[in-house]
């Protein structure tokens, strides 16, 4: 079951944000550690503490720029007036009374 979720038609987006967030996640960090401890930060009395910091700092970018991402997607769900869905809940219920 797995990852045959992901390849499906309604799912590819889905998986293709998934996909460049882990690559990301798992480069992005990485070169900037290697960039800033030696480049950047070479000259201060820690450069991999000061690397370390801003890996972290990527990390946290990369996350808020997923959930941004998500946040800002459509939804796909349609409210319908027709009950042929099933009850309504949450968001989506009404009062009758």
């Amino acid at each position: 079951m797995g990852f045959s979720l992901l390849f499906q038609e309604q799912n590819r987006e889905t998986a293709s944000k998934l996909g460049r967030a882990t690559l990301a996640m798992f480069t992005l960090p990485l070169l900037v550690f290697y960039v800033c401890s030696n480049f950047v930060f070479s000259e201060k009395e820690d450069p991999m503490m000061w690397g370390g910091f801003t890996a972290v700092l990527m990390v946290n970018v990369v996350i808020a720029g997923y959930v941004y991402s998500a946040f800002n997607e459509e939804d796909d769900a349609e409210v319908s007036d027709n009950d042929e869905s099933g009850p309504r809940t949450g968001a989506f219920k009404r009062r009758t009374d």
